[in-house]
């Protein structure tokens, strides 16, 4: 082989390379610590500029923010020096088309406020990173189908480990570098739950709220069988017990509706394996050994915390839940007033606050994605989300062969029925996940049934 051409081969390999490791490293980072720039976490590390975050405001962003733009130059010049840049795709498109067109939506209302006096200048650049971000994650999910166990697996035992620590120590962990906030369960703001006359501290993660650390693991839990490797019986039994670790921290979070999400995806995923058994055919033992590990968490935590759990679920007349559910409901009756009062146009794409504190000085953004994107965006931004959720699941197959698909589509994109999030629009975190998610159920229809390289085949299929 000529030198030349060995040298050609070794460096386009090396793209490669660098193009998996700062895609992968991003996502550990931003996903598995906190995303928040304020927060002190990765985005934070070594700040060199500011761009604009939540609430017009612009932060300092470190030399993190400077990894999709080397993943995505080494990806380029990678694919340039082998099939082309003409040989990328979109994979399967129904899924993405709602999100395509609430961006579109989203800057029309940001370009119409620019005709007049509040032209939000920040809020568009920071749209547009989102939009950016987001894109870039779904292109490469669906054309370079990146190994994603190792990169899930890590954002579950990060995420999950600091939950669980937290909730078993009652403190945070000393994980400050890392985004982790001050958790002091006697301090009014924090997050608890009472246990008997016990203010509990709730699992946060390395997030800025509980159920910002329930969304992220439900999401990962759900992605975690797509991406499965394939290397025998051991790689399997990880999975498991990293699948197991998951679940317990998402009990230590007591999000309620994120355990409901998990629940559903779960039920979907299975369904297959339900027909299966009623044909008199055994699931896979890994898949009964995982259900075993993770009954048996479930049943440790409930011997060990069952009081906690009763004190989120079912004793909800104390009033640290009468205040959580009140101001749910406020905002929520909020949200339709301004839902009704500018149904076509909405009251602006980020002008959900400012317009609700007009009716009360107290008000936050509405625990509802659907009902968020219809008070800023109008009735549209409203059957925007009913389409998006529908899109993947109405097709042949859905509940079969796509099942794990559905599930995590499913999944995903309920938990926004109680939770601001996910909002790719809104912030980072939600741009990333539903990268991932739209660009794992847009290479469903592939014939590699798209799974990641290196990931272990679907007992679906």
């Amino acid at each position: 082989m000529p030198v030349e051409q060995y040298t050609s081969e070794r460096a386009t390999v090396a793209l490669r390379r660098v193009a998996d490791v700062a895609f992968g490293l991003y996502l550990i980072l931003l996903l598995g610590a906190n995303s928040v720039a304020a927060a002190g976490g990765p985005p934070a590390w070594l700040p060199l500029w500011r761009l604009p975050a939540a609430g017009g405001e612009w932060r300092g962003v470190g030399v993190i923010g400077l990894l999709p733009l080397v993943s995505m130059a080494a990806w380029l010049l990678h694919r340039r020096a082998t099939t082309g840049l003409g040989a990328l795709g979109w994979g399967w498109t129904r899924p993405g088309r709602p999100l395509a067109l609430l961006a579109a939506v989203a800057l029309l209302s940001l370009a119409r406020s620019c005709f007049g006096d509040a032209c939000d200048a920040a809020g568009m650049a920071r749209l547009a990173l989102l939009i950016g971000h987001g894109v870039w994650v779904y292109l490469y999910v669906v054309n370079e189908k990146p190994n994603l166990f190792w990169i899930v697996a890590a954002i579950i035992v990060l995420q999950a480990g600091a939950a669980i620590g937290q909730f078993v120590w009652q403190r945070e962990l000393g994980l400050g570098f890392l985004g982790e906030p001050a958790l002091d369960p006697a301090v009014k703001g924090v997050s608890v739950v009472m246990r008997g006359p016990e203010r509990w501290l709730r699992g946060y993660g390395l997030t800025n709220h509980p159920n910002t650390a329930a969304g992220t693991l439900v999401t990962a839990l759900l992605i975690l069988p797509l991406c499965t490797p394939r290397a025998g019986p051991w790689g399997r039994v990880l999975a498991g017990l990293v699948f197991a670790l998951g679940v317990a921290g998402l009990l230590t979070t007591l999000a309620r509706w994120a355990a409901v999400c998990l629940a559903l995806g779960l039920a979907v995923h299975a369904l297959p394996w339900l027909r299966a058994l009623a044909a008199g055919r055994r699931p896979p033992r890994h898949v009964v050994a995982t259900a075993g590990l993770v009954a048996l968490v479930g049943v440790l935590f409930l011997g060990v915390y069952g009081d906690a759990v009763v004190g989120r679920a079912v004793a909800t007349e104390t009033p640290v839940e009468n205040r959580s559910l009140w101001e749910r409901e406020r905002d929520t009756q909020i949200a339709w007033r301004l839902l009704a009062t500018e149904p076509w146009t909405g009251v602006g794409f980020g002008q959900y606050v400012s317009a609700a504190r007009v009716h009360d000085a107290w008000a936050e953004v509405v625990h509802n994605t659907p009902l968020l994107w219809g008070a800023e965006l109008g009735v549209v931004g409203l059957l925007l989300w009913g389409w998006l959720v529908a899109a993947p699941v109405l097709r042949r197959g859905a509940f079969s062969r796509h099942a794990p698909y559905t599930a995590l589509w499913l999944g995903f994109w309920l938990l926004g029925l109680l939770y601001p999030a996910p909002h790719p629009l809104f912030e980072l975190r939600s741009a990333l996940l539903a990268g991932l998610v739209v660009g794992l159920v847009a290479l469903s229809t592939a014939p590699t049934g798209g799974r990641p390289r290196g990931s272990f085949p679907s007992q679906h299929g």
